[in-house]
């Protein structure tokens, strides 16, 4: 007969059963059904690991779709521990074609883990020679590195990325997110034994991006070639600290030709020093000298203070207040054109004094000066004006004469340019268009007018002026037979670190356009710290004149005047 004292213990332990049951029960349901997502996972990264794997950036092309900047396919090497047999033996091998140090490939090859990069993004060569070696547990996937085929052309415009396809200078990188590739997701199984196998690209763990978009520049690949060349020979030829060319069309603003002195390769960027990847186009400011007098001439017409017929005497110097304005040697009696022509800075001294300084200083920020030109470069510079309220008795009388002002090389040309534009500020373009890979158009840069800043009346006379500058003045080291070209010479002193002017540090340039009545193209030549001779007629202007006749003969400008049997005598 079964006691009341052992039914209760059966009972207790019928309950506990019961409830330890439930437990189980309530726990399988919360595990499959709550957090089946998050168990799936975990089983999932036992046996699988993602890969992130970046698609072709977009290729930058020249304005004739040639290519400049592009992304090749290259080998990436790595390695499943777990199937290498002779770790320290592959180490040592490995090392001495990747140039890695053995003792890190040890440890790659020894990790605990399925998959271990050694090395990304190798030379073709590099490659080739550990595919030979056939080790068992070292392989290869396919990345895009960049690859800019023209070497140092248009570098600093262009700029480069880094190892991880980010751009870092110039418009790969103020342009990334346009250029940057979508990235596939690339999934690593691992196989009974714990061995890698890499899911092909067609499988449906796989998220499948696109590639980058293109971008279309305004450079001329030819074009840009001539001005580089021209650039290096005469800054080698004068050992110049350095130099730029600015090609553009003043119609438009396009910009054909960014060359900069000295280059350097993006497709080994590290080796140069940083201060080298300077975009000083539109980074550095510089005093213009005697390019400025243009500006000066043109604020006295407009307020008609300047008759054609008023002459100035220049003695070789003028005096204004305590402070004395030189001339390299007396130019006698002559008028605003030969003023001009002749680059005085004594004449230009007379003709201002009748202009105040506020008109002058008004008339100055028409043409753009003091502003960034909006050209969507990063570090672009908005040049150095004082307002009137601070300027000295003497300021107006300098800044005439380009000195007091400073200026980036990109807004001298676009200002320049308006007078080739009818008197019509442009924005300048360096880029077309941003297209997809399949070539539909995200943007497009189209010319866009600033405003008027030289009444269509004057252009005449002013192309008159600068025409003069080349055919009987300080620019005649410019003229090519059977072209009337306009221009303006410059030989700006630098300013040194005391901020007094330097007695042998010197700015060389030249500026002039072509066909002088129909502008095709806009040259500007700046040559920094030359040594030996300086004088921007006699170093600028002939690498102007080189340049232009390789353009002419590129672009086929027809000559507009007779050609004459010999070319006349410069004055150098």
């Amino acid at each position: 007969m079964v006691t009341r004292s052992y039914r209760e213990r059966i009972l207790v332990f019928i309950i506990i059963i019961s409830l330890i049951s439930f437990f189980l029960i309530i726990r399988l349901f919360y595990i499959q059904l709550v957090q089946s997502r998050k168990m799936t996972g975990l089983a999932k990264g036992e046996h699988t690991k993602i890969l992130q794997i970046e698609l072709a950036r977009g290729t930058i092309f020249d304005c004739n779709l040639q290519e400049l900047a592009m992304s090749i396919e290259v080998d990436s090497i790595y390695s499943q521990p777990n199937r290498i047999e002779r770790p320290y033996k592959t180490a040592i091998q490995l090392s001495n074609i990747l140039g890695m140090n053995p003792t890190t490939l040890y440890k790659k090859l020894t990790h605990n883990s399925s998959f271990v990069w050694l090395k990304r993004k190798v030379e073709k060569k590099q490659s080739q020679k550990i595919r030979e070696l056939n080790i068992k547990g070292i392989d290869f996937l396919k990345e895009y590195k960049r690859f800019y085929p023209k070497n140092h052309l248009g570098a600093h415009l262009i700029g480069f990325v880094g190892l991880d396809n980010e751009g870092l200078e110039g418009i790969e990188s103020i342009y990334d997110k346009y250029l940057k590739a979508g990235i596939n997701r690339l999934v690593v199984l691992k196989d009974g034994e714990g061995r890698t196998i890499l899911c092909p690209q067609n499988n449906p763990l796989v998220k499948k991006a696109s590639n980058g978009n293109d971008i279309i520049l305004t450079i001329d690949e030819i074009i840009q070639h001539h001005a580089e060349a021209e650039l290096k020979n005469i800054c080698e030829e004068q050992k110049a600290k350095s130099g730029s060319i600015i090609v553009m069309v003043p119609k438009t603003g396009e910009i054909l030709a960014w060359a900069i002195y000295p280059f350097y390769n993006p497709n080994c960027f590290s080796q140069f020093p940083s201060h080298q990847y300077r975009n000083t186009i539109v980074t550095d400011i510089f005093e213009p000298g005697s390019t400025f007098k243009i500006f000066s001439a043109i604020a006295l017409l407009k307020e008609g203070l300047i008759p054609s017929e008023k002459t100035y005497f220049c003695p070789g110097h003028i005096q204004i207040g305590n402070k004395t304005i030189h001339c390299h040697h007396p130019h006698g009696t002559q008028n605003l054109e030969g003023i001009i022509a002749n680059s005085c800075n004594v004449g230009m001294a007379q003709c201002i004094h009748r202009l105040s300084d506020r008109k002058f200083y008004s008339h100055i920020l028409e043409f753009g000066f003091n502003e960034p030109t909006k050209i969507g470069l990063s570090g672009e510079e908005k040049g150095l004006l004082p307002k009137p309220k601070d300027w000295s008795r003497l300021s107006k009388y300098t800044i005439a004469i380009g000195q007091g002002i400073s200026v980036t090389p990109l807004q001298l040309i676009m200002a320049v340019g308006a007078i080739a534009n009818n008197g019509v500020l442009m924005k300048p373009i360096v880029i077309k268009a941003i297209k997809t890979p399949q070539g539909k158009i995200i943007k497009e840069f189209k010319p866009t007018p600033v405003r008027q800043v030289v009444p269509l009346e004057l252009i005449p006379q002013i192309n008159k002026m600068l025409t003069k500058v080349v055919t009987d003045g300080t620019g005649e080291s410019a003229q090519i037979n059977g072209y009337e070209i306009a221009g303006k010479t410059a030989t700006a002193q630098k300013v040194d670190a005391n901020g007094k002017y330097s007695p042998d540090k010197f700015i060389a340039s030249f500026i002039g356009y072509l066909p002088a009545d129909d502008p095709k193209v806009i040259i500007l030549v700046i040559v920094d710290e030359p040594k030996g001779t300086y004088w921007g007629g006699t170093i600028a202007a002939p690498t102007f004149k080189k340049v232009a006749k390789r353009i002419i003969s590129y672009m086929g400008i027809l000559p507009t005047k007779p050609l004459a049997e010999e070319q006349s005598q410069h004055k150098g």
